[in-house]
């Protein structure tokens, strides 16, 4: 595929940016846009993202096939891409925390935003930002036990184009020639690499969505991505949607 990278020094979400041009395509959008810098970076559940100067945010541009059967793992996928790009550009092992974030040494370093986009090509829009440079001086006082960057953590940051080139390198392989989403093996492969680096496993966590909120342990994740919680009377919930805070 013909890949076209767009860099902007600021923009309020690269996601918006990115998902107004397929709006207004006619065709396949590959597009990559990132930024230096993000004024209204979003999270999930409508909340904002912490994006600094010196970050990296990226948002690539993933048409679908019709094949897709495990779109709900994709944030999952997309968090194991940067793991892996991460590990092999720095030599740093983040754990993912289900299902969108990833940490390291207890702390938040990345976040990711998957969107659909409708029309006559649906398109998935991953979000990924990554926090690269921000020194402990420049958190936020009331982020500072939540949040980290690769440099406070006293590693050297790879270079912005190179770590958004290896990502878009392996979202492209898993989602388009391993067919992950699309084939139950491909899927159980990536999952068991999933696992391996999970955050949460054994830990107390507190989950919440609509008003309901449950207390349990993170038991691991399932085939199809869903968090798997046993609860206080022993018995197991499955959730694929909701907020996990450690409890």
């Amino acid at each position: 595929m013909n890949r076209h990278f767009i860099h902007l020094p600021s923009t309020v979400s690269t996601n918006t940016d990115l998902k107004a041009r397929i709006g207004a395509a006619k065709g396949p959008v590959y597009d990559v846009i990132s930024a230096d810098r993000q004024t209204g970076g979003r999270g999930r559940l409508g909340r904002t993202f912490f994006s600094p100067p010196g970050g990296l945010y990226v948002s690539v541009a993933l048409p679908l096939t019709g094949e897709e059967t495990d779109l709900p793992c994709l944030t999952l996928l997309a968090g194991l891409c940067v793991c892996t790009a991460l590990e092999d550009l720095c030599g740093v092992a983040p754990r993912i925390k289900w299902p969108n974030d990833l940490y390291l040494n207890g702390k938040k370093l990345c976040g990711i935003l998957c969107e659909l986009v409708g029309g006559e090509i649906p398109t998935a829009v991953v979000g990924i930002g990554v926090n690269l440079n921000a020194r402990p001086e420049e958190i936020p006082a009331e982020l500072k036990e939540k949040m980290t960057s690769l440099r406070a953590e006293g590693v050297t940051p790879p270079p912005p184009e190179a770590l958004i080139k290896t990502i878009t390198e392996k979202l492209d392989r898993a989602v388009y020639e391993d067919r992950a989403l699309a084939d139950k093996t491909a899927l159980a492969r990536f999952l068991g690499q999933i696992r391996d680096r999970s955050y949460l496993d054994g830990r107390t966590v507190g989950w919440s969505v609509n008003g309901e909120a449950l207390t349990g342990i993170f038991r691991g994740i399932a085939d199809n991505g869903a968090a798997l919680l046993q609860l206080p009377d022993g018995t197991t919930r499955a959730v694929v949607f909701g907020e996990i805070t450690v409890g």
